[in-house]
């Protein structure tokens, strides 16, 4: 849960989108920095990337023993295209550049995180959070590679084996448009903890999701309804939320924001 908080692809298909986000503290200190930095060969991590990132090299970390390894298997690329459901074009090609692309984004962070035992850390560094190694390459323990492999950096295991963990349908977020999968990644917070301690409802705030998503801000409730309605829409036929209301509210710059309030449904 360190990271997932925060962006590293962009969502939408076509152009780029700056991703960097800067909070402070009540007496003006900056207390979190996140900024991302894409190849000029490979391109900035898109929705495909996105798709990798959190379907299989996540569920591939969370499958592992712990302490995590070095060394993790994706698969061929033929497998993880099967699993990603990809097909028509050049599907081996597209995945090959998103792994480079996810594995040439450059994170500069500055964050407390919370651990597993309770405590907190701090995170303040600049790091790749792996590389990637594809069949017949040689890894760094020197065997030849049999599938595609990533090999971690060394501070993304930190940060993986201290944080805590949450559930995710890794099934659900498959089916999911990128821009509704966000939804479901970062409302799964407010969402968890409403059914552990049988809240009636989950609250997200409008600017946080359109920040961390990352996705276009407006000010206006209409186009945050509309907006928001093909997001949301998905997650209200499978059952995930039942309802959501919107409350004006302001942010912490007084600008005009909207509290979105979830009902849990049957899913």
């Amino acid at each position: 849960t360190a990271l997932s908080r925060y962006p590293v692809h962009r969502l939408a298909k076509q152009g780029t989108t700056a991703i960097e986000i800067r909070e402070q503290s009540p007496d003006g200190e900056l207390s979190v920095q996140w900024r991302v930095s894409h190849s000029s060969e490979y391109g900035q991590p898109g929705p495909l990337a996105y798709k990798l990132d959190t379907l299989i090299v996540n569920r591939r970390i969370e499958e592992a023993s712990r302490p995590i390894p070095k060394i993790i298997k994706l698969g061929s690329l033929h497998d993880i295209c099967r699993e990603l459901n990809i097909r028509g074009g050049k599907p081996r090609e597209n995945v090959k550049r998103a792994l480079y692309q996810n594995a040439s984004a450059f994170i500069t962070a500055k964050l407390d995180y919370r651990l597993a035992d309770g405590g907190t850390r701090n995170l303040e560094a600049g790091f790749n959070r792996y590389a990637v190694v594809f069949t017949g390459e040689e890894l760094s323990d020197g065997r030849k590679a049999d599938a595609v492999y990533l090999e971690l950096s060394d501070r993304f295991i930190q940060v993986l084996n201290g944080a805590q963990t949450r559930p995710l349908d890794y099934d659900y977020l498959r089916d999911l448009p990128p821009a509704s999968q966000r939804l479901y990644e970062l409302l799964s917070y407010q969402m968890y903890a409403s059914l552990k301690y049988g809240r009636r409802q989950a609250k997200l705030s409008y600017a946080e999701f359109s920040t961390h998503a990352p996705l276009r801000r407006v000010f206006e409730r209409e186009k945050v309804r509309s907006q928001m309605k093909r997001i949301h829409s998905p997650h209200l036929k499978s059952g995930y939320i039942a309802s959501v209301e919107l409350e004006q509210t302001t942010d912490r710059d007084g600008k005009p924001d909207w509290l979105m309030l979830y009902t849990p449904g049957p899913k």
